[in-house]
């Protein structure tokens, strides 16, 4: 799906959130400690998620406004991560329920909130938008390939 140049990096982004949700799923499959996993999710959160939800909830969900509910949502479940990685993972339940979040909120973005931004957004917002420094996320180093 082509997309507006604003969105793009965002985009790519998302890349790297199915792949991880694809590494838990390897994991969850080979009985990998939750331990283990939970290691990595909290590092690729911290160096990953936490930056990217914060720079869209800053840009471009603004731009459809807090009180659209596919925004609404998307905060929600912004905030929902956040727990779940402030209380831990105890059980593969946890990490399946992150899991299973994640990949319905980059779905969602993808399908519905970034076709609605390039609708309804104007030029001069999109363009905005292209000038902001965006940080290009990046598979964060980590020695325990759990997934392989």
């Amino acid at each position: 799906m082509k997309r507006h140049d604003a969105l793009v990096q965002l985009s790519r982004d998302h890349h790297f959130g199915l792949l991880l949700c694809w590494k838990l799923k390897e994991g969850l499959k080979k009985e990998i400690s939750v331990e283990r996993m939970a290691k990595y999710i909290e590092l690729f959160y911290q160096h990953n998620l936490k930056p990217h939800f914060a720079e869209e909830e800053q840009t471009i969900f603004k731009i459809l406004g807090e009180e659209h509910s596919l925004i609404k949502e998307a905060i929600s479940q912004h905030q929902i991560f956040h727990k779940m990685i402030e209380d831990g993972f105890e059980t593969t339940e946890h990490i399946e329920n992150f899991r299973a979040l994640l990949e319905i909120h980059i779905r969602t973005e993808e399908r519905q909130i970034f076709p609605e931004i390039e609708k309804q957004a104007t030029e001069e917002q999109l363009q905005a938008i292209l000038k902001l420094e965006h940080p290009e996320l990046k598979e964060p180093e980590y020695d325990d390939i759990f997934w392989k």
